[in-house]
């Protein structure tokens, strides 16, 4: 089925480009509109944002797997969503199960960071081993050999109760010591984080991830005096890279809104989507994620790259960023509403935004498998 979208005000995040115009999804591909031709459908999006499908870089997708797996394809499309990477859910143990009943079978575009403890993160009653002894390097090398396409970092939690101290320390430098074998990054969970933050960036690479970076328990993105700590300006300035990663537990308001002020802006915005939070407050979904950091004062194209260029360059899929004729039809229609939105977090504090993105049709590979009741 092909369809026409006429009225729109396109914005192609690989080019930071905005433009008033219309698009034709045909034969699975952006492609511009063609006199003559026969739609499935034309779609007026006057008054509504037309850009590629968002990526959702940290979602736990593994429904019926892990106890804090979500129905990838059911939270995804009515979010805009036609990417998403599960943030290590799995590893070494359970990826083949994974790959083989997950990601073979669902219709979002479906991809794994690789947990470095091979027993993944099963549970909520128990962490898993990060003791760096127990680290599987030959299977994590030959998972990433065999799955190039779908593997795309390795993944470590760095947190208190999880591991502490000089074990944190050398669990990390061994994860970076695979993970330069593999030739992949190293995504870093960091909330209620068991090392100073600067100190945990002083070990990382050009390329790897800090997650959860505006989370509010022990070790903060702040210093004391309320400014953003020298070591991590300094391990931007190396191209270490930081994932606003919210999720339920791992958000805090008043760490964001006074980091962002001072420039201190996400690389990547992701929702940490999970069982407990899905639709609901502190987290909702990935557009209202992206919305609050308009009212903290980021402009809305520069908070859409956060996901969708970005995060197309850390998974090697530019094309997923591009509007360009002849890329891949993944596109959501938004409407970016002025309403009063109430933010939440675990630790009380909260804030009436003005700004809400709202997915109206979700395209994936050229179909529509999103559409809000009310639009077209």
């Amino acid at each position: 089925m092909d369809f026409l979208i006429v009225n729109g005000t396109i914005y192609d995040p690989a080019h930071h480009e905005v433009r008033k115009g219309d698009i034709a999804l045909i034969d699975g591909k952006i492609a511009a509109p063609l006199p003559g031709h026969s739609y499935r459908q034309v779609i007026d999006a006057e008054g509504c944002i037309v850009t590629v499908g968002l990526i959702d870089y940290h979602v736990h997708y593994l429904w019926g797997a892990t106890e804090g797996g979500v129905e990838a394809d059911a939270v995804s499309f009515c979010s805009g969503v036609t990417t998403a990477v599960d943030g290590g859910s799995a590893g070494a143990g359970m990826y083949e199960h994974v790959y083989r009943n997950f990601v073979a079978s669902s219709q979002v575009r479906f991809l794994n960071d690789l947990l470095v403890a091979s027993g993944g993160q099963s549970n909520n009653q128990y962490p898993e081993n990060l003791d760096a002894a127990l680290m599987d390097e030959d299977k994590i090398i030959h998972l990433f050999k065999k799955y190039p396409d779908n593997l795309k970092g390795l993944k470590t939690r760095l947190s208190h109760g999880i591991i502490e101290g000089e074990e944190a320390v050398s669990s990390i430098k061994r994860t970076v010591e695979i993970a330069e074998k593999v030739g992949t990054r190293v995504i870093v969970h960091v909330t209620d984080c068991s090392l100073p933050l600067d100190q945990l960036a002083e070990l990382l690479r050009p390329g790897d991830v800090i997650c959860h970076i505006y989370q509010g328990k022990d070790h903060t993105c702040l210093g004391a005096d309320g400014k953003v700590l020298p070591g991590l300006l300094e391990a931007r300035k190396r191209g270490v890279l930081f994932d606003a990663s919210n999720g339920r537990n791992n958000f805090d308001n008043e760490v964001c809104r006074a980091a962002v002020a001072q420039g201190f802006v996400p690389d990547v915005i992701s929702s940490d989507i999970n069982n407990g939070n899905g639709f609901l407050q502190p987290l909702h979904s990935l557009p209202r994620i992206l919305s609050k950091y308009i009212d903290f004062g980021m402009d809305w194209k520069d908070v859409l790259d956060c996901a969708t260029i970005r995060p197309a360059e850390l998974i090697g899929m530019l094309e997923l960023g591009s509007m360009g004729e002849g890329t891949t039809a993944d596109v959501v229609i938004l409407k970016l509403k002025e309403k009063s939105v109430r933010h939440q977090d675990v630790a009380g504090h909260s804030f009436a935004g003005s700004h809400v993105f709202v997915p109206q049709m979700t395209f994936k590979d050229g179909e529509c498998v999103y559409c809000q009741a009310d639009f077209t």
